[in-house]
């Protein structure tokens, strides 16, 4: 009879002295801080503008000679040949990329409410209830016994 009350005793003792989950993470952050550190993740995006041309045809006696404007990616050419004059618009193809570094937490530490840490604890107080369940009924028989 000794060794099942010694074995309902260790029972009890070794669930009742067990360590969270949030207290093991915070006693290994401590110990190794590099995990607090925060990584970070390069996203490189790539959006291409497409080429654009245009022709048109006016008919002005004005303009005698070929006439070429550009401004940055934008080229019009103005072309008199006898009595038309062709007009012709390009708007070159052009890339832009777009780096952009975002910070990402390795180990994100979320402190739980009242009412979770009650939820977790439930486990732990029904094995501590059965466990002196099972110490009382050891005790029960030895002494009717």
């Amino acid at each position: 009879m000794k060794t099942i009350l010694k074995i309902s005793l260790l029972l009890v003792l070794s669930t009742q002295t067990g360590c969270s989950p949030s207290a093991r993470l915070n006693r290994l952050l401590t110990h190794h801080p590099e995990l607090k550190i925060p990584d970070t993740i390069v996203i490189t995006d790539t959006m291409t503008i497409p080429q654009v041309e245009s022709d048109t045809i006016l008919y002005i006696d004005n303009i005698h000679d070929t006439v070429i404007l550009q401004k940055d990616r934008l080229e019009i050419t103005l072309n008199r040949i006898h009595d038309t004059l062709y007009v012709r618009g390009k708007c070159k193809a052009d890339t832009i990329i777009i780096h952009r570094s975002i910070p990402v937490e390795k180990v994100k530490i979320v402190k739980s409410d009242k009412l979770d840490q009650l939820i977790s604890k439930i486990p732990w107080i029904i094995s501590g209830l059965i466990g002196l369940l099972v110490f009382a009924i050891v005790i029960t028989l030895k002494f009717f016994r």
